[in-house]
């Protein structure tokens, strides 16, 4: 089972097998985050060239250059167009104990390279796991959409972040922060005001009735969100026709 995290590549070397169309997006993208690419391949896209990756022009037939190539990766990514070499490459970082991302083969990938987008500050990745690239592009598309046509939500996003600001101005444990974030949510006259788009009133009412507060507030974020949604989902749906 594959763990969704946001990883920060910028201490990684990042070996990429490929100069072609998917080779040059794989690195592009890391090379774009900070990591050192060093793409290996008998033919590099003119993209390549402008990129700041190293490249490096190899026999992959040969056991020992490819050893020598993944030495130092952090991350093997694998999309040459030969399936011989790419289960050369695959069998020698596997053995080697090196991650790996197949863009050949997402069932022998330890990395998938998830689609994303971003709306107002929010990050989203999106991944079949190699089953369904069209359906995880429609997915992402309209998930985007709805985010960026949706008010409500939108209020949502601008009122927690302000909220969570304050909210450090004056309480100093996190963990009773936490609750806090979720006891004001669930509070009809902070959301009504979020609704109608009166954000900085709605901070102001919530962090009142945030430090009159006494107990610890709610810290199942699972039970939360369903109580929130059970209160609001109708109308959030609704926020985007």
């Amino acid at each position: 089972m594959r763990v969704p995290l946001f990883v920060d590549p910028s201490k990684w070397t990042v070996v990429v097998f490929g100069g072609g169309g998917v080779g040059t997006r794989r690195a592009q993208k890391f090379a774009n985050a900070g990591a050192r690419v060093r793409v290996v391949a008998k033919e590099f896209s003119d993209k390549l060239y402008c990129l700041n990756v190293e490249l490096v022009k190899a026999d992959l037939s040969d056991e020992e250059t490819i050893r020598r190539l993944v030495r130092d990766a952090d991350l093997v990514v694998i999309a040459t167009n030969s399936k011989e070499i790419n289960d050369k490459i695959y069998n020698i970082a596997n053995s080697m104990g090196k991650l790996i991302n197949d863009a050949t083969n997402a069932k022998r990938s330890d990395v998938h390279v998830p689609f994303e987008t971003e709306v107002d500050g929010i990050r989203i990745a999106v991944s079949s796991e190699g089953a369904s690239g069209v359906s995880a592009h429609i997915a992402i598309a309209l998930i985007e959409e709805f985010l960026k046509r949706n008010k409500f939500w939108r209020n949502i996003n601008e009122f927690a972040r302000k909220f969570k600001d304050r909210l450090k101005e004056s309480v100093e444990d996190p963990k009773r922060r936490f609750g806090l974030y979720w006891y004001v949510m669930m509070d009809r006259e902070v959301v009504e005001l979020i609704k109608e788009g009166r954000v900085e009133e709605a901070v102001e009412l919530a962090l009142k009735k945030a430090l009159e507060y006494e107990g610890e507030g709610i810290r199942d974020t699972g039970e939360a969100v369903r109580a929130f949604l059970e209160a609001w989902g109708d109308e959030l749906l609704g926020g985007a026709p």
